[in-house]
């Protein structure tokens, strides 16, 4: 009778004990994503507050990516957990139907138990995919409210500085904010009093003796020792004057930083630092960082005095014109705000607020235009030093100069016609950027010097790291060379990022009203709008520098130091030059807007009326993919297309440059190559091979011949010992035998050169063993006179008598005939006719 119920209950009690750390999971995992949906209302209730000002948005704005995360690790959580439920379900499977045998309890109930948790698991899951589009909502809404506050700020019209009544204003204001500085400073002054105790004096004074220290001599000690120990250190090679110079920077940029986060810490430690004196100390302790900086870059890029330390190919009288102009611009930069600090301190009043930004505005645009001036002094020095009397071109650094200079006058221009916000956020953006290029040049210069330099087979640096690692020094190398790549395409994006980074956010609000002012154009669904289609066209042009920067890195650095042969490396440089434009024109039309699916539409449009105009284009298109994938011809291959003949020098989308042994180039359409026949000498094996008849008059021993032929051809330099020269007898004749000398070389292209040399030592052989080459020599026609004359004599001459009798008398027919001449050679006959 409880046989039923206590089964029951062992087996409610078994599924408990089985689920129990599931479902203490998923509750835990629910109260992460239950945690995220109370963070994000309360980012909300923040956000709808009308008064937020940028800071607070900044704020908020970081508490988005840490909220989307923890979603994030709550859904992983949970999907693996929902796809173990539906297989359990599946094992399970569905309710039997009114036909079917009916089926246990137990396992209704196990379907009941396993529907109910996935149903929680799915809830779940689906409201962490909602947080996470609600969240990415916000941080959306956050950024566009931040940006309009930027916009709103920079586009604010203010005085201008050319205004008399802002400097009336300023005067009038004056008293007032006279007095709170006075104020000010008596608040200091009374706050120092209160605690001038000796355990603070001592603190200060102690602080004050360390920062003196690091400004002078461990400043002076770290510059000599510090440098002298790391040029020990570092290998032989580049690495050794770059690694230094970073030394340098970073050493002449701490020592004032230190020295003033002692001073700070001291005070605020002293309890000798208001309140309202702490962000113009935290801005002091930053300005030291950036005036060590601008000083450090100067030393380590420029390295006045120490020209074979310098990393910049510029003589020491052009460094001589620009050397103090970074410590000036940065002055003149860490000024402005510390001034900008201080008359948040004394809440300075409006005029002057507006005179102290335009002034120091202007200010560092006059800095950077005399810094330019100088920079193009230095050029005009660098061109009177140069033998031709021009400085070598860098048009990279002129697009820069021209593009600050039009920085400049903008700046200018705001500044004057009221827009300080605008000019002063401008000539902060020139320093800013300025510096971070100089850096990011910097650092570029060292990670290639360690990454290619440093692990060279050349620099025992380079070996104990190959013994190290077990792998061959030329592998280290290419190792080196590709990190190199990898890791300065990431130096750059971080470069990209910090000078975009205000740029990103701030010039979309600048010029946010040509994005939302044009409206696009409708074209079969798709929205084309003037600012999508800069940005395409931006796109295009970015990609495509990349992809020729890639092509270039790879001619330059990495496929040199490869085995493949020349035509491979060609191959692979034109793949990557095609694998780059085919994705950039994706991304090109994504970025407008053509999906895969528009764009088979509009190219099955289209292609009806331009189908026949591009057919041949597409057909050499394909050719030549078909020519980079099986490489039936390469870069440097020796081809005889038709009576043409020449090395391939190039191929392109379309056709192929093929240069004639004249120096004239044939452009051949890649089709021809896959549709006719094409001979390609040095497609097969890579050795050539040299043949030569000789003709031998047959009285000469042929062993004799061979003999000779064959030492000839082992005595050439370029003749390869194996396969062996060989000689043949190819006809036997009356008068003459004609054979063939085979040898080996090289390349085929060695064939003509060597077949030249080797006629000449066959003749000079040859003549030495006073063995005629060519048969029988044709008679001369002295020779040929007198073989006449002599016959003409000897049928002309009496008998010979033999004895005292007189010979018989007998009939002319029977008289002895004459011997007619013989036959004269077949070559006389010829020559005479």
């Amino acid at each position: 009778m409880f046989r039923l119920p206590l089964r029951c209950l062992l087996f409610a009690f078994a599924l408990v004990w089985a689920l129990a750390p599931a479902f203490a999971q998923d509750d835990t995992t629910t109260g992460a994503i239950d945690a995220a949906r109370a963070e994000l209302d309360k980012i909300e209730a923040r956000l709808a507050d009308p008064a937020i000002n940028d800071r607070d948005l900044a704020a908020l704005r970081e508490r988005i990516d840490p909220l989307s995360a923890s979603i994030d690790a709550a859904i992983a959580t949970l999907s693996p957990q929902l796809d173990a439920a539906d297989q359990r379900l599946a094992q399970i499977g569905p309710k039997p139907s009114a036909d079917d045998a009916p089926e246990s309890a137990d396992v209704s109930r196990e379907r009941d138990a396993q529907t109910a948790a996935r149903q929680k698991i799915d809830e779940a899951i689906k409201r962490g995919r909602l947080l996470q589009v609600e969240a990415a909502q916000t941080g959306d809404e956050i950024v566009q409210r931040r940006r309009s506050l930027l916009a709103q700020r920079l586009f604010e019209r203010s005085r201008s500085l050319l205004d008399p009544t802002l400097w009336i204003d300023l005067v009038e204001e004056a008293p007032r904010d006279f007095a709170s500085i006075q104020a000010l400073g008596a608040n200091w002054a009374n706050v120092i009093s209160r605690n001038s105790g000796p355990g603070s004096i001592g603190v200060v004074a102690a602080a004050a003796i360390a920062a003196w220290a690091l400004l002078f001599p461990i400043r002076h000690w770290v510059a000599t020792v510090g440098e002298r120990l790391v040029a020990r250190q570092t290998p032989k090679s580049r690495l050794k004057r770059s690694a230094t110079a970073l030394f340098r920077l970073a050493a002449t940029t701490l020592a004032p930083l230190l020295a003033a986060l002692a001073l700070y810490w001291s005070f605020k430690i002293a309890g000798w630092m208001p309140a309202r004196l702490e962000p113009i100390f935290v801005g002091a302790v930053w300005a030291a960082g950036f005036l060590g900086f601008a000083q450090g870059m100067m030393r380590a890029l420029l390295a006045p005095g120490r020209s074979s330390w310098r990393l910049s190919d510029m003589s020491d009288a052009a460094i001589a014109e620009i050397k103090n102009q970074p410590l000036w611009c940065m002055a003149i930069f860490v000024l402005g705000h510390l001034t900008e600090r201080f008359n948040g301190a004394i809440v300075a009043s409006l005029s002057a607020s507006i005179a102290t930004a335009g002034v120091f505005a202007t200010l560092n645009a006059a800095a950077y235009a005399v810094a330019l001036r100088r920079v193009r002094a230095a050029r005009h020095v660098e061109a009177a030093e140069a033998s031709g009397g021009e400085s070598p071109s860098r048009p990279l650094l002129g697009l820069a100069r021209m593009m600050a200079w039009i920085a400049i006058g903008i700046v200018l221009v705001a500044v004057g016609s009221g827009y300080v916000a605008l000019g002063q956020f401008l000539a902060n953006q020139v320093i800013w950027i300025t510096s971070v290029v100089s850096l990011a040049w910097l650092l570029l210069i060292v990670v290639d010097d360690l990454l290619t330099s440093g692990l060279s087979a050349e620099t025992k640096f380079g070996r104990s790291v190959s013994e190290a690692i077990g792998v061959r020094p030329e592998s280290l190398e290419q190792i080196g060379v590709v990190l190199s790549g990898v890791v300065r395409v990431m130096m750059i994006g971080v470069a990209a990022s910090f000078i975009l980074a205000p740029w990103g956010v701030e010039s979309t609000d600048v010029f946010g009203w040509l994005r939302y002012g044009v409206n696009g154009v409708q074209l079969g669904g798709i929205t084309v709008s003037v600012a999508g289609v800069v940005g395409a066209i931006a796109l295009v042009v970015i990609g495509v520098g990349l992809t020729r920067a890639v092509q270039r890195w790879l001619d330059r650095d990495l496929l040199p130091k490869t085995r493949m042969d020349q035509g491979l490396k060609a191959s692979i440089s034109t793949g990557v030059g095609y694998l780059g434009g085919i994705t950039v024109i994706v991304l090109a039309l994504a970025y407008l807007g053509f999906s895969l699916d528009r764009l088979a539409i509009v190219a099955g449009a289209l292609s009806v009326g331009i189908g026949f105009g591009l057919q041949a284009i597409i057909s050499n298109f394909v050719s030549g993919l078909i020519l980079l994938a099986e490489r039936p011809i390469k870069a440097g291959d020796w081809i005889v297309i038709g009576t043409d003949q020449g090395n391939v020098r190039r191929i392109s989308v379309r056709s192929t440059e093929i240069e004639l042994f004249d120096r004239s180039t044939l452009i051949v359409p890649n089709s021809d190559f896959i549709t006719k026949s094409v001979k390609n000498v040095t497609h097969g094996s890579p050795m050539g091979r040299v043949q030569i008849e000789l003709t031998v008059s047959s009285a000469v021993d042929p062993a004799e011949v061979r003999r000779i032929a064959i030492d000839t051809a082992k005595a050439h330099p370029a003749v390869l010992a194996f396969p062996e020269p060989q000689l043949l007898f190819n006809t036997l004749g009356n008068a003459e035998n004609v054979f063939a000398l085979f040898c080996s070389v090289q390349s085929p292209r060695q064939a003509s050169s060597v077949k030249s040399d080797l006629n000449f030592a066959l003749v000079k052989a040859f003549a030495e063993a006073q063995v005629p080459l060519g048969g029988p020599g044709e008679p001369s026609m002295a020779d040929a006179v007198d073989r006449v004359a002599e016959a003409l004599r000897q049928w002309g001459a009496p008998p010979t008598k033999a004895g005292p009798a007189a010979p018989p008398a007998h009939d002319p027919a029977d008289a002895p005939l004459v011997e007619p001449p013989p036959p004269e050679p077949q070559g006389f006959l010829s020559t005479k006719r």
